[in-house]
């Protein structure tokens, strides 16, 4: 893989994980700009952040990983 295309996929994931890190921001607060003050209501905002930054991640590993196994 080339160098370029290596930093073509940490953009890519990582753009993703700022996607994923801002939607939990606006799910963190009401519609009037206050912020949830619940932690049920934060546990719900939260649904599914972890696995699709971990995704991200893994993505990250296997593309560096693949670009190891070329050189």
């Amino acid at each position: 893989m080339e160098i370029s295309k290596l930093s073509w996929y940490y953009f890519h994931a990582c753009d993703r994980i700022h996607d994923v890190v801002d939607d939990l921001y606006e799910a963190l607060h009401k519609d009037n700009g206050t912020p949830k003050d619940k932690l049920t209501h934060v546990e719900q905002a939260m649904e599914g952040v972890r696995s699709a930054i971990y995704q991200e991640l893994d993505l990250i590993k296997t593309a560096v990983s693949e670009h190891e196994d070329q050189q």
